[in-house]
């Protein structure tokens, strides 16, 4: 019996993070990733976010590293649809406008767990806690730690 993979949303920080730095959690879920050992899903919008940082703030050679990476891991994009303004207003009660597509790319894709370094809009957010997501919602290294241990 083979054993379901287990599938991560992640976000553009994470992405950023892990060509940031060689010793950090993002870099070691990419890591991860690259052994096939998780199904890494994302949507354009995080990884356009993801690029146009990396390149303003890490610069070219980081870049390259972004895009040999995604190469690697092969992540699913998952696509989102048109929200409505009322729906989207609806969700910028519990959400920041920007995050809208980290939350909703999330529940589409069917992920077990969204990986964020974002404490103030996403891990920090009350409103959103409280709501009973399809996935849980940690940071690189609190799922490192859980990944680990299984």
């Amino acid at each position: 019996m083979t054993e379901k993979m287990l599938v991560v949303f992640l976000d553009a920080n994470v992405f950023f993070a892990a060509v940031s730095s060689s010793v950090g959690g993002s870099h070691f879920i990419i890591e991860i990733a690259k052994q096939k050992k998780l199904k890494i899903v994302t949507v354009a919008y995080a990884l356009a976010e993801a690029e146009r940082n990396i390149r303003k703030k890490l610069g070219k050679g980081a870049l390259t590293k972004h895009y040999e990476n995604l190469l690697v891991i092969e992540p699913i994009i998952q696509p989102l649809p048109v929200i409505s303004d009322n729906l989207e207003k609806r969700l910028e009660e519990v959400i920041d406008k920007k995050d809208i597509p980290i939350i909703v790319g999330s529940i589409l894709s069917c992920a077990n767990i969204l990986i964020t370094l974002d404490k103030k809009h996403i891990l920090g957010n009350r409103k959103l806690l409280k709501l009973q997501m399809p996935f849980s919602i940690m940071t690189p290294g609190d799922f490192l730690k859980s990944f680990l241990k299984a």
